[in-house]
C-alpha cells in the first residue's frame, strides 16, 4: 500500500510494464553508453509514471555519465505545464552493470525528493533496474553546515497500467 504522508515518506512508486520495458530497450539499445530521459506523472498522483521523455545523451563521455539534453529539458517542463503533469524524476542506464546510485548521480541529485531510475546493463543486456528517491539532509540537522545528499530505495510496482 502507498504511505499517504508527505513525499519524503512515499517509498512506493508504480509504472506500468510497457514503460519499464521501454526504459530496459533504451539502455540495451544504447550499450555501451548511458541512455537517459525523464520520468512524467500526474500533478495527482506524482508517485504513478504516466510517461517517459527519453533524451539524447550530450555527456563528454556517456560511456560514464549522462546529460540530458537541454533542449529536451526546456521543452518537457514547458509541455508538463498545460497538462496538469509534473517531471517527477529522471532514467538512465549503468552500462557497468551496477544498479546502485553512483557518485556522480549523488552529487547531481540537486532536487530533493526527484526519481531516479537506473537501468543496470551489459553486453548481454538488462541486467536489473532499481528506483530511488533523493534525499537532502539540510545544515541545520548536521554538524559543518553541508546538505548531505543520499538515495532512498523506492519499491517499485509493475502493473499493465500505472
Amino acid at each position: 500500500m502507498e504511505n499517504q504522508g508527505n513525499s519524503d515518506d512515499i517509498a512506493t512508486v508504480f509504472i506500468s510494464s510497457a514503460l519499464h520495458d521501454e526504459i530496459c530497450d533504451l539502455a540495451a539499445r544504447g550499450w555501451p553508453e548511458e541512455c537517459c530521459g525523464l520520468l512524467i506523472a500526474s500533478n495527482q498522483s506524482p508517485t504513478h509514471i504516466r510517461r517517459i521523455v527519453p533524451a539524447r545523451n550530450i555527456a563528454t563521455e556517456p560511456r560514464k555519465t549522462f546529460e540530458i539534453d537541454p533542449q529536451t529539458l526546456i521543452d518537457t517542463y514547458r509541455a508538463v505545464r498545460g497538462r496538469d503533469e509534473a517531471v517527477v524524476g529522471c532514467f538512465h542506464s549503468h552500462p557497468n552493470g551496477n544498479v546502485l546510485p553512483s557518485t556522480t548521480d549523488r552529487s547531481r541529485a540537486d532536487v530533493h525528493g526527484f526519481l531516479w531510475l537506473i537501468v543496470a546493463a551489459d553486453q548481454s543486456g538488462v541486467l536489473q533496474s532499481g528506483m530511488y528517491r533523493a534525499q537532502h539532509q539540510s545544515p541545520a540537522q548536521i554538524n559543518g553546515g553541508e546538505t548531505i545528499r543520499y538515495f532512498r530505495r523506492c519499491q517499485v510496482i509493475q502493473s499493465a497500467t500505472a
